[in-house]
């Protein structure tokens, strides 16, 4: 079976990229491009043409203005309705009444942050800001769903075109920003800690600094349940660990990246889980801490590690994705909001950054999560009952494509403790879900 040919007058790095995307990566359909028109129009293969205009009776997808440029500025975005979907970059002509490719691209290169934004209060990007939120496009991978809609527009007028077949995945991934609460810290400051618990009257923190100065388990040491709850359900996940020196004096709150309790604590991990670095707050503004981080967690792992995840998901396009190619990072898990559970890029396809400055596709793999339990418990506000139906849709919204679904979960938020007690609940309806075993119904 010949390739698929596409008639396209300019095909440019943003046409390549994203018809790379979603032919080769999501659908795994091969193709070629023209801009000859006799070419096309003596060829024998499944055919579909992407331009201003339909060279013939072809199968036409009308095109935008955005896949040709080569300049970064504000874009008339004009919506209109497909299905009960409000969708960007409307075409009057067409298979489809939208520039599918133009709206992916958008998406997914992240446009909208190159572009002037109010920043929230630790500078990044907020979700309420993004087209996606506003057109309420954020909780599914409508790049995926749109993939698979063009998929059966090409199918049914080439029926022996081949496409390849995936399946639904799960990834795990674990931030460390913490590794204890109490362990580690030091006489004087848990003497602190326990005379300031006391004045106000929580006796569980009294007990827990106790319990924790007399041997027994961190509050936040959960690393034995993630372990065996991970090897019940047959997942390898992925830690990232902070290892700030000197960082940011109110967000980079870690343990010592010396102290011999953790450097234990990541070598008995990095025998049963990935491992990548969780770049610290105040690398955003100290470039060399990015660097020096890595090398620390590699000295304790005797390993490459070319992962990372920005703590606070601090995220400056394209300044941070630069740094990052810099120091050796190849994979990273930054792809997310704070605010709002979703698909930051369109997608829950692993994809490869394209930096729109220099107008080309990087090495750097981005790796996007939807669901992280800071998100569901502290800013929207969800009781564990009402997150586990949240999780619920989200794990639905990538089946129904196929993708893959990538989870961000914090030792500490599995420690039943304060704020966190009935969040473990949680965890374990996520990985009863993604494993394809039955989970109870959430209730209300």
């Amino acid at each position: 079976m010949q390739p698929l040919l596409i008639y396209c007058p300019k095909v440019s790095p943003r046409t390549k990229y994203i018809f790379n995307f979603i032919f080769r990566e999501i659908l795994s359909c091969d193709f070629e491009f023209t801009s000859m028109v006799s070419d096309f129009e003596q060829s024998t293969a499944p055919k579909i043409s992407y331009a201003e205009k339909a060279l013939g009776e072809e199968l036409f997808f009308c095109a935008d203005t955005l896949l040709t440029k080569h300049i970064i500025e504000p874009v008339d975005l004009k919506t209109t309705l497909f299905g009960d979907q409000e969708v960007p970059f409307s075409v009057k002509t067409g298979a489809l009444p939208f520039d599918v490719f133009a709206a992916s691209f958008y998406f997914l290169s992240r446009y909208e942050e190159y572009l002037p934004f109010k920043a929230d209060d630790h500078d990044r990007f907020p979700a309420e800001q993004s087209l996606q939120y506003k057109l309420n496009l954020l909780e599914s991978p409508v790049i995926d769903g749109w993939a698979l809609i063009l998929k059966n527009i090409l199918l049914r007028k080439f029926p022996n075109l081949i496409f390849g077949k995936r399946k639904f995945t799960f990834i795990p991934t674990i931030d460390v920003d913490r590794a204890y609460h109490f362990r580690s810290s030091g006489l004087i400051k848990n003497t602190a800690r326990f005379l300031k618990a006391a004045m106000k009257l929580n006796t569980e923190k009294v007990v827990d600094i106790v319990l924790t100065g007399l041997g027994q388990d961190d509050p936040f040491d959960t690393y034995d349940y993630l372990t065996d709850i991970h090897k019940r359900y047959k997942q390898r996940p992925t830690f990232f660990f902070l290892l700030a020196k000197k960082g940011h004096e109110e967000f980079d709150t870690n343990v010592n990246p010396d102290d011999e309790t953790l450097i234990n604590l990541i070598t008995k991990i990095a025998s049963k889980a990935d491992i990548g670095i969780h770049p610290s707050y105040a690398s955003n503004t100290d470039t060399k801490k990015i660097a020096e981080e890595l090398i620390s967690l590699q000295e304790i792992t005797q390993q490459k590690v070319d992962s990372s995840r920005q703590h606070f998901l601090k995220l400056h396009l394209p300044h941070t994705y630069l740094k990052l190619i810099k120091a050796g990072i190849n994979h990273d898990y930054s792809m997310g909001y704070a605010s709002q559970v979703g698909f930051k890029a369109g997608t829950c396809t692993p994809f490869f950054w394209y930096d729109l400055q220099l107008e080309k596709q990087t090495h750097l793999k981005i790796h996007p999560f939807a669901v992280m339990d800071v998100t569901l418990q502290q800013y929207l506000k969800l009781s564990p009952e009402m997150a586990m139906s949240k999780v619920e849709q989200l794990i639905a919204s990538v089946k129904m494509v196929d993708g893959t679904l990538c989870s961000l979960w914090h030792n500490e938020s599995l420690s039943e403790k304060g704020k966190w007690k009935g969040w473990k609940a949680v965890y374990e309806y996520l990985l009863k879900n993604t494993n394809g075993e039955p989970a109870s119904e959430p209730t209300s």
